[in-house]
């Protein structure tokens, strides 16, 4: 499925990663340190992208960084493990991240 999306979006990925290489599913932790570990970064260096609840709530409890999609305007649930972002759309999470950057003096480079 990951290798017939490429095709589509013809975003060049660095790492696209399956929940098989970590022998387990999502939400249990080791889908998402295996993810950390492939890549070479600490888990609080990530920050999780989802508009699954339970993707998020595994990611935040595991350590990482999250931003929470909702595109349903649904309630994210009581949980201790809260997004670190709420956003209705990718798009509005890219706006986001762009702004916050420019605002702290960063280079932002779009390829």
């Amino acid at each position: 499925m990951l290798e017939t999306a490429k095709h589509y979006h013809g975003i060049p990925f660095d790492h696209v990663i399956s929940v098989a290489v970590a022998n387990a599913f999502k939400p249990h932790i080791a889908t998402y340190t295996k993810a950390a570990e492939i890549v070479g970064v600490r888990m609080d260096e990530v920050l999780f992208i989802a508009n699954h609840a339970f993707d998020c709530i595994g990611a935040k409890s595991a350590g990482m960084r999250t931003a929470f999609i909702d595109r349903r305007r649904r309630p994210f649930g009581i949980t201790p493990h809260q997004p670190d972002l709420i956003v209705p759309t990718m798009k509005d999470l890219a706006d986001l991240l762009v702004g916050n950057l420019r605002t702290r003096g960063a280079t932002v480079r779009l390829t």
